[in-house]
Order: structure tokens, then C-alpha cells, then sequence
């Protein structure tokens, strides 16, 4: 006896139809996010080696003096609901609280001292003499997770040769409130007018080679203008992470000037060379001349904090994927900082710690055009290549975030001069400026709400050249370049829920200003949008199929 179908022959076709129209429109709806998709995930096998834990045995055998050793113990999970003060709070009593096996075997065994305690991740600095201890008895102490060395960080040096010699103060500025190309590719401008604000309000730390603070489009931040110590605006600190006594503002090289000039320069040579000029200025000196070392940095940033620096810019890294610098940084932007670094110099298929930590705001560089700087770096990363990350990091994710102007950068060096100098160093504190300017509007914002309006309203040259075509994040421009009043009025939206247009101006006069074709949004809206008609396109297809279903009863 043949088998018979439940259902009628016409109850059979809707079925059919229904089911290969859904197939249709599943497929059609499918194709936009497929195609603006992120680039493959593999990673290229040109990416630079990670920095291991401490080779101890290494150590032992080459050391002929003391050495400093930094003892990483047992991190502490902040709740997402802290608050700020609350995180800062629970990682210092962390520290204060499970330190004390550490600080007690220093105190009791000969040949090794305490230098310094960290709060900011659960850390503390060894001076070790390994001829007179074993080195693997410092793993056994009571919450000790790892050592390693109090490795140097250094100024990513660019690949290339571009003109950086000094600028006189009259060749850069010829008319009244002329701007570097830097901020008028930013779009920073449109913010000062629109938003009638330059910054104020806002704190930027900049951790750096220091600062001349004497120079005349400079103007650090102090909590006591009679103090040549400029309190609460500066700090210099040694390898050991110590805090100097005493210590003047000065620039041990040239970078940290230039990189302050950038972020909050003003205009006494007739060319504004500040994104937000009317910041509150901090520089702490953690770097000597080129380079320094994790206690410098750690320390540096844990001062940031505590005088409540809202954006932190790192315009240093090593290149490389370093795990000892993923909880510093996390740290800090879950206590309600917006870090700010650069991705390096090492160009395509590479990129610096602590840049490419996922939560950590990345920048490359691009020229005044707009086409990216071979330097500038970039690539795919996998969580896996870390030696320690958190679960909550997608499984691989791209670098940099965005980029900005960061070539033939012209800002303030030591001694009252101007200077053009490359580099994704130059390009990090264009987009640091631009996070104050919409922390001056919107102060409530979040680091990652912050990073989320930067992605959503960065933008790619028409035509630009990028790997795959891909119109979303790729490894030479991230997301695209920053356009500070887009940003500001992505952050404005969101916590307003108001008209974000400006007086006199429309999008459509926007729009026809500039040459260039604004970013599609990210991957995870399309395919949020897909499944949301996919959703609804079954749901018809199953009333549709009920109805068929119950004419056929009645027949």
C-alpha cells in the first residue's frame, strides 16, 4: 500500500513555496553582510613573536648582577556595574590584601629587596640577586601567578624617510586661525563651532618623554600656578616605577612635547596645532629620551588615574602581542579612562602592546590625503596568541581601530620651536584631542561607547586601497579615519535622543563639503538586521501555512 502525504496536493505546494521563498529571501538578505564581512582571520606568519613569562633558567645563567623582577600575583574581576572610584578602590585594597606573602618573603630572604607595589594591576617589583636565591622559589610563594622581566617599551620608530626639521613659527602659520591639516582632515573645526567647546572640562594624560612646558602653545595643567613642580599636572618617574621628588617639567627628548602640542597645543604661531586646546594638560615623564620600562608605565598610568585623567595617550608599545600589559590596560578603562595608543610603525601585519589589547583604542596613520602611511601598522589577531587573555575578547579581531593624520605632523618640540615629524605617535594624540572634544559635550560617556561612536562614524577615501576591498574594518585603516564631529554627534545621539544637526548647517550641506564616502556600519549590525527580517519572514511563512492548514480541515 503506497504511503500517503498528510495533506492535499495544494496544501503541498504552499508548503513548497513557501519554504524555497524563504530560502530566497534568506539567501538575498544574507549577501550584504556577507559581503561586508571582516578579512579572513589567519594571521600572517610574518607577525612578531609574544613576549614569554620569565625564562628563569635563562636568567639564572646570564645574570651577574641583580636583577628586576616583576612578581605578577592573583588579579581581582571588577563588577561591570562599579563605578569608577569603586574599581580603583577594589584593585587597591586587592593589592593591599594579598601582597603580603610577596612583600614578606623580600623582608626575609637575603638578596632580595622590594623596589615598588602596584595597584593598578596586582603587581610588585623585585630587586633579585641570583646568585644568592633560587629564582623558582619566587613562583611558590602564596597567590604568585608569573614573573617577568621589568621589560623596556620604546617610541615606535617610523619605516620611512620624511622630512623633520625644525619649522619657524612664522612658515606654519600665515592666517588668522589656520589649522594643521591634521585637525581639518579630523574635522575637529566643526566641533569647536557647533558645540562651542575646545576640550574644557576634560583631563588628557599624556605618558611620554616629557614635556617643555615653558613653550609658548603649551599650557600644562596645575593645581598651584606658584609650584614649579606644576602638581597634579606633572610627574617623572624612574625605571623602578619611583615617583622623582621634586622634579620640573622638561622633555628628556623631543616626542612628548610634540605629542602634548598635538593633543592640546594652542595657536601663538598662527596655526592652531591642538585638537582640544582647552584640556586640562597632564604629562607624566615615563619614558627617557626613546624608551622605558613596565614600572615606569605602570606607575605612570596608576598617577593618571588618581588625579582623574579621563583619556590616557600611549604613544609607546613594544611590537608585539605582550600579555603582561593586557590588565594594566583593562584596568584603566574599567576604572573610566579612554586609552588611546599607538598600533607601531612596523607596517602591515604587525602592531605594538599595548595597542592591540581588544579594549584599547588603536591608531594608525595616514597621509594628508587620506591614503594610509606604508609604516603605519596592522592585522589580524587571534585571542589565542596571547599567553594570557580574557574570555570576554572575541575569538579574533582586527587592529587598528582607526586612523588619523600621521605624516609630515607638524606641533611643538622643546625650546619654543615647531617640527614635522611621522608616525602613528603623531597620529594617537589627534584622536586622544577628539575624544576630549566629545567628553567636553557628552561627559558621561562611557570608554566603550566612546570607542563605539569613533567606529561608527570613521570613513574611507573613495577608491582607498585595502585588503579584500572590504568595506568594513580591515588591517590598514580599521574602521576608517576619525571625523570628530560625526563622533561627537554619534555620542550625542545616543545620550540625547535629540536632533544632532547644527544651526545653519544639514547633512545634506555635509555631505556635498566632503569627497569622501562615509563608512557603511559594522558587520554586527547587518547581520543583527538580517536575522531580524530572517525572524520575521519565517513568522509570516507560518501564519500563511496555519491559514492553509485550516482551509484544508474544513474541505
Amino acid at each position: 500500500m503506497a504511503t500517503r502525504f498528510p495533506f492535499s496536493n495544494d496544501v503541498c505546494n504552499h508548503l513548497l513555496t513557501l519554504f524555497f521563498s524563504c530560502l530566497l529571501l534568506i539567501t538575498i538578505l544574507s549577501a550584504p553582510a556577507l559581503a561586508a564581512a571582516p578579512e579572513s582571520t589567519a594571521v600572517s606568519s610574518a607577525h612578531s613573536q609574544t613576549d614569554s613569562p620569565l625564562n628563569i633558567e635563562e636568567l639564572n645563567s646570564s645574570a651577574s648582577e641583580t636583577v628586576e623582577i616583576v612578581v605578577r600575583l592573583e588579579e581581582v574581576t571588577i563588577p561591570e556595574a562599579a563605578s569608577d572610584a569603586d574599581a580603583e578602590q577594589l584593585l587597591t585594597d586587592h593589592a593591599n590584601e594579598t601582597q603580603d606573602p610577596v612583600l614578606e618573603y623580600a623582608a626575609t630572604t637575603p638578596g632580595v629587596s622590594v623596589e615598588t607595589e602596584f595597584w593598578l594591576t596586582n603587581a610588585v617589583l623585585l630587586e633579585v640577586d641570583p646568585d644568592r636565591i633560587e629564582l623558582e622559589a619566587l613562583e611558590s610563594v602564596t597567590a604568585v601567578e608569573t614573573v617577568h622581566r621589568n621589560f623596556e617599551l620604546t617610541i615606535p620608530e617610523p619605516q620611512t624617510t620624511i622630512q623633520t626639521g625644525e619649522t619657524s613659527s612664522a612658515a606654519i602659520g600665515t592666517e588668522p586661525h589656520q589649522s594643521t591639516a591634521g585637525i581639518e582632515l579630523l574635522n575637529a573645526p566643526a566641533v569647536w563651532d557647533a558645540y562651542e567647546t575646545r576640550g574644557d572640562g576634560v583631563r588628557v594624560a599624556v605618558l611620554d618623554t616629557g614635556i617643555d612646558a615653558t613653550h609658548p602653545d603649551i599650557d600644562l595643567y596645575t593645581a598651584d600656578s606658584s609650584d614649579p613642580t606644576y602638581p597634579g599636572g606633572w610627574a617623572a618617574f624612574d625605571e623602578t616605577g619611583d615617583r622623582v621628588d621634586g622634579s620640573t617639567p622638561y622633555d628628556s627628548g623631543v616626542h612628548g612635547t610634540h605629542v602634548s602640542g598635538t593633543v592640546a597645543g594652542g595657536g601663538a604661531s598662527g596655526t592652531q596645532i591642538g585638537v582640544a586646546p582647552d584640556v586640562e594638560l597632564l604629562h607624566g615623564l615615563v619614558l627617557n629620551e626613546t624608551s622605558g620600562s613596565f614600572a615606569q608605565l605602570i606607575a605612570g598610568m596608576e598617577w593618571a588615574l588618581e588625579e582623574d585623567a579621563d583619556v590616557i595617550n600611549l604613544s609607546l608599545g613594544m611590537t608585539g602581542t605582550y600579555s603582561q600589559l593586557v590588565d594594566p590596560v583593562t584596568h584603566a578603562i574599567e576604572s573610566g579612562a579612554v586609552v588611546v595608543a599607538a598600533v607601531g610603525n612596523e607596517g602591515v601585519d604587525s602592531s605594538s602592546s599595548p595597542a592591540n589589547v581588544y579594549d584599547v583604542i588603536s591608531v594608525g596613520a595616514v597621509h594628508e590625503d587620506g591614503t594610509v602611511a606604508s609604516f603605519s601598522g596592522g592585522e589580524h589577531l587571534n585571542r589565542s596568541e596571547w599567553h594570557t587573555a580574557p574570555e570576554t575578547w572575541p575569538t579574533s579581531y582586527v587592529v587598528p581601530t582607526a586612523v588619523a593624520h600621521g605624516v609630515g605632523v607638524t606641533s611643538a618640540v622643546p625650546g619654543g620651536g615647531y617640527q614635522a615629524l611621522p608616525g602613528t605617535s603623531m597620529a594617537t594624540p589627534h584622536v586622544s584631542g577628539t575624544v576630549a572634544l566629545l567628553l567636553s559635550v557628552e561627559p558621561d560617556a562611557t570608554p566603550d561607547a566612546v570607542s563605539t561612536a569613533l567606529s561608527e562614524t570613521a570613513w574611507k577615501p573613495d577608491g582607498a586601497i585595502t585588503p579584500q576591498r572590504t568595506t568594513t574594518m580591515d588591517t590598514r585603516y580599521g574602521y576608517g579615519i576619525v571625523d570628530a564631529k560625526a563622533t561627537t554627534d554619534a555620542i550625542v545621539a545616543v545620550h540625547s535622543d535629540i536632533d544632532t544637526s547644527v544651526t545653519g548647517e544639514t547633512a545634506e550641506t555635509e555631505a556635498t563639503e566632503t569627497t569622501a564616502t562615509r563608512e557603511t556600519p559594522p558587520f554586527s549590525r547587518l547581520v543583527a538586521g538580517t536575522a531580524a527580517l530572517v525572524v520575521t519572514t519565517i513568522s509570516v511563512a507560518t501564519l500563511l501555512l496555519a491559514r492553509s492548514l485550516a482551509r484544508e480541515t474544513k474541505r
